[in-house]
């Protein structure tokens, strides 16, 4: 139908063609857009399976197993055990080592502060279950952007809740994984963390290797200690500025030195210094796009129960918070308030638990 006083359009005349340049752009991208939606896609699913045998959070059981039994005797010393550089593999009861879920913690005590109970797992050949030879406690304010990390000592003698034993903290990994090991840490110093994140030593290695090492400060002994140990070709040397670029092997034969200095103290120590130096790195990348890429390079060698934006959101905070250019450390026990003790042979670090729980609440949810 023609309108009056109006001439029709010529068929193939209004509208205009794309050029050939102009397709091949469009075309272009396309891909690109395409390609950029499904690398999104795929780095999420990649992250969710971070977290795909992930331990549950359930609600706490009211039974009466979570009642605690009274500690048993143990013998206080004032003397420094001469074992403290061994491991003890003490027999237990394959019927106590079940795994088991984190118990939901309904009332937070400050919901600004965000912990997290890091773990590197120890597992020998020919068992059914390894033992949490790190602990780390990381603690995040976003009130203050400030970060803190807590190390608890392995040998540190706590109840580990509805076993009905009490025991080094490190064997309630070994008890009931995951689960029971942020239960008994939340039960004897009444925290509640809910998130976890969980490597191996073979983990971590590859962890620092794709990080391209990593700078740390060495004493003399250490540097000697260390050098003495390491073939030809992996020395390690010490740089102009005082540091040493250590790789993964070399990162973790520092996390698992208790040789050198006061055996576990000493050791944790490393540990936090290598935790620091881990958020340095991370800083290096320079802007939000890099550290995700970094975070997507690392996730095979993490289990956590985390989901991927709180990875994200709570990783980049933590990197280019201007509040946390290092982060705060501690120690459980803290200072006065634990000696050295033996359960039967076993060296142990029997501690106050009343002035260990003031300290730590004071450490992570106080202001400072």
């Amino acid at each position: 139908m023609e309108t009056e006083g109006m001439d029709p359009i010529p068929e193939g005349k209004g509208r205009k063609k794309l050029s050939t340049g102009k397709k091949i752009t469009v075309a272009i991208l396309l891909l690109i857009v395409l390609l950029i939606v499904g690398f999104g896609v795929f780095t999420l699913i990649k992250l969710y399976s971070m977290s795909f045998n992930a331990t549950n959070i359930v609600a706490r059981p009211t039974v009466a197993p979570y009642s605690v039994t009274p500690e048993p005797g143990v013998v206080i010393t004032s003397e420094t055990p001469d074992d403290l550089t061994q491991d003890y593999d003490d027999p237990i009861d394959p019927s106590l080592i079940n795994p088991e879920d984190i118990y939901r913690v309904e009332n937070p005590i400050d919901p600004n502060v965000v912990n997290i109970l890091i773990m590197g797992e120890d597992k020998r050949e020919g068992e059914a279950a390894g033992r949490s030879d790190v602990m780390l406690i990381l603690s995040f304010d976003q009130r203050y952007n400030t970060v803190k990390v807590v190390s608890v000592l392995r040998d540190t003698w706590v109840y580990i809740p509805g076993r009905g034993v009490w025991n080094r903290v490190n064997t309630a990994y070994r008890f009931g994984g995951i689960g029971l090991a942020i239960n008994t840490v939340n039960d004897n110093f009444a925290l509640d963390i809910q998130y976890y994140m969980l490597t191996d030593f073979e983990k971590m290695v590859k962890i620092v290797d794709t990080m391209g090492g990593l700078d740390l400060k060495l004493t003399d002994a250490e540097l000697e200690f260390y050098n003495e140990r390491l073939p030809e070709g992996k020395k390690i040397a010490r740089a102009e500025d005082g540091s040493c670029h250590l790789d993964g092997e070399q990162v973790l034969m520092h996390t698992r030195n208790r040789t050198l200095g006061n055996g576990d103290w000493s050791r944790t120590d490393r540990q936090r210094q290598v935790m620091d130096a881990l958020m340095q790195r991370a800083r290096q990348e320079k802007d939000v796009s890099s550290l995700t890429s970094l975070m997507y390079k690392l996730m095979g060698y993490v289990e956590t129960n985390m989901s991927p934006w709180q990875m994200i959101s709570m990783g980049t905070r933590i990197v280019f918070a201007s509040g946390s250019t290092h982060a705060a450390r501690g120690t459980i026990p803290c200072s006065g308030s634990w000696s050295y003790a033996y359960e039967g042979s076993m060296a142990v670090i029997h501690i106050d638990l009343e002035k260990n729980k003031q300290w730590l609440h004071q450490f992570l949810y106080g202001n400072s």
